[in-house]
């Protein structure tokens, strides 16, 4: 048991770098399967809680403290100062009687340093508020099962995606305050699919099959279909989680050998390998230079791959999203996800309350915070009710007057819920192991089976 609870830490610290980072700017923090590593309903009617404004929102002015009126300081740890900074910052402009003291720091440096003291049993000091990886929460619920708040009777989890509820839940209970979304796309570049004789209308709900055959007639156009890196496989998020699958099973053993959807992306991942029409890349830096040099003509991943997308300026009204390719594996569908994090409250912090509060008043209650930072730095979260803000309707130049965030934040509801457990960082380091054996021709079977005892062996 204690190494296996060994395991589960490590997969905690090793998560912070082998998951996508919506939000996260820390690209010394990122590595193979992260947000831009290549080497890596409509809304609900609110409902009223104990713990929420009135109104289930803090719309009229800032919403009211439910302590004793005594201002009290919100110590919070948190990394990217202008993504979680901004929206702490704003969330404090609505509530009173509480005063955010944001500590920023890296992601990996974040996560290591929650898992540090936590595990020191230390509770002098502790901050109020983290900030965790959706991928890397299982790991602490599962590690540190009395060191945060329960939140149900705080929040009401109905008013988010569904998929944000299964990912900061844990035995049945709910942890975490959903926060930011990785809702993913298939962003593309409309004038070079329109050269190969592609409308956009083409785009709509591709099955994977639709998407491959597009590689050649780009490339006969002079324009790559996307990127591909042989040591990545980010997109496998993507397509697991679009088919409701993942690479653990709800017990968190692996789930290799019988995984049509993991099957069927391996085969995905060759065929792109074998490929004439990829854009090879290795890193980060070639990454998003292949997207801003105008290299390639798709870009599959979180929708915080947008602000990278829009760093091109020549580029705008170029561009468009659409839902990301179907996979033919039973259940599969075109909405997915790939990163995000939320917020948690520390149960023996000083001022557990008042941080419980305050979450539950603007990031579990507020569409007017979800409006504002929208408009002002484009974060966009899983808060449902929040689909009817003005900003959800804005038409995007830079995406040709497409309503970009409408069309992302309708997707949410039908992101298939997962249980991603507390192991994802060794499932995947563990097919990537075997990944270069099945493109030199390997038998898939025989690789996946070599894949799960290498995930037995790491969390023993």
């Amino acid at each position: 048991m204690k190494k296996r609870l060994a395991a589960t830490l490590l997969a905690v610290t090793l998560t912070a770098s082998m998951i996508a980072g919506c939000g996260s700017s820390d690209k010394s923090a990122e590595t193979t399967a992260d947000k831009g590593t290549e080497s890596s309903q409509t809304a609900t009617d609110a409902k009223e809680t104990d713990g929420k404004a009135e109104d289930g929102n803090a719309d009229e002015g800032k919403a009211e403290d439910a302590g004793s009126g005594e201002e009290a300081e919100l110590t919070v740890w948190a990394w990217d100062k202008a993504f979680n900074g901004k929206a702490l910052e704003e969330a404090d402009k609505l509530y009173d009687g509480a005063k955010i003291n944001f500590v920023e720091m890296s992601k990996a440096d974040c996560l290591q340093k929650i898992h540090t003291v936590l595990a020191s049993g230390v509770t002098d000091d502790l901050p109020d508020i983290v900030i965790i990886s959706d991928l890397a929460a299982q790991g602490y619920l599962m590690s540190y099962p009395d060191a945060f708040l329960p939140m149900d009777d705080v929040i009401n989890y109905d008013d988010f995606a569904s998929y944000k509820k299964a990912a900061v839940s844990y035995d049945g209970v709910g942890y975490g305050v959903p926060f930011d979304t990785g809702v993913a796309g298939l962003f593309y570049r409309t004038d070079y699919i329109e050269e190969a004789g592609y409308t956009q209308e083409d785009m709509q709900d591709l099955t994977w099959d639709e998407y491959l055959a597009m590689g050649e007639k780009l490339k006969e156009k002079g324009h790559m279909l996307q990127t591909y890196n042989p040591n990545d496989i980010a997109e496998f998020q993507i397509m697991m989680q679009s088919a409701g699958k993942w690479f653990t099973d709800a017990d968190g053993n692996a789930d290799f050998t019988d995984n049509a959807a993991l099957k069927e992306s391996f085969e995905i991942f060759k065929t792109l390998n074998e490929s004439d029409y990829c854009k090879v890349v290795s890193d980060w830096t070639e990454f998003a230079g292949a997207i801003n040099g105008g290299d390639v003509a798709c870009v599959l991943r979180g929708s915080w791959i947008s602000s990278t997308i829009m760093a091109a300026e020549d580029q705008s009204g170029k561009w468009a999203v659409a839902p990301v390719p179907k996979l033919s594996a039973e259940g599969a569908t075109n909405k997915s996800n790939q990163g995000g994090s939320s917020w948690y409250v520390l149960k023996n912090a000083k001022n557990a309350e008042k941080a419980a509060d305050f979450l539950a008043k603007t990031f579990a209650g507020s569409t007017e915070l979800y409006n504002t930072l929208l408009k002002s730095s484009n974060i966009m979260g899983t808060y449902l009710p929040a689909e009817s803000v003005e900003a959800y309707s804005e038409p995007s130049e830079f995406y040709g007057g497409q309503k970009l965030n409408a069309d992302l934040a309708s997707w949410l509801k039908d992101i298939p819920a997962v249980d991603t457990g507390a192991f994802s960082a060794e499932a995947q380091a563990a097919l990537l192991a075997v990944t270069p054996e099945y493109l030199a021709g390997g038998n898939l079977d025989d690789c996946l089976k070599n894949a799960a005892e290498q995930f037995n062996q790491s969390i023993q």
